[in-house]
């Protein structure tokens, strides 16, 4: 992951609902999701490396990526973080839209960068 990325982008799996990327992408921000990409019955493992590969921070509330993170750290493979919303948000699509556009605005004032911040860094959102 050679170079600084000044902005964050995000790669959501089929547990997040498309209204999320639409609403996202209508506030300037960069989203892709699975299915966009014929990653639509793709494993865990798939979708991380693919979000490696295009520098995007995985987005899911597919709780294996609890496990997979772990899994990753003790092996020294680096990824471009996950943010793993509980459940309980599922369908909540106000709630997924203001907290990624929440985080995605504090790295481009600055507040934080994406290589110190979000990479290799699981965030996990319960309230």
């Amino acid at each position: 992951m050679a170079g600084k990325q000044t902005t964050l982008k995000f790669y959501t799996d089929t547990h997040i609902a498309k209204a999320v990327a639409v609403q996202l992408r209508s506030r300037g921000i960069e989203v892709i999701r699975c299915e966009e990409v014929g990653l639509a019955e793709a494993d865990d493992t798939e979708h991380l490396e693919y979000a490696v590969s295009q520098r995007y921070t995985l987005v899911s509330h597919d709780l294996d990526f609890l496990n997979l993170h772990a899994v990753w750290s003790h092996q020294g493979l680096s990824h471009c973080g996950i943010i793993l919303f509980s459940r309980q948000f599922q369908g909540n699509i106000g709630k997924l839209v203001t907290d990624l556009n929440e985080w995605h605005s504090l790295i481009a004032q600055g507040a934080g960068s994406v290589e110190a911040d979000i990479y290799n860094t699981l965030i996990e959102i319960t309230r």
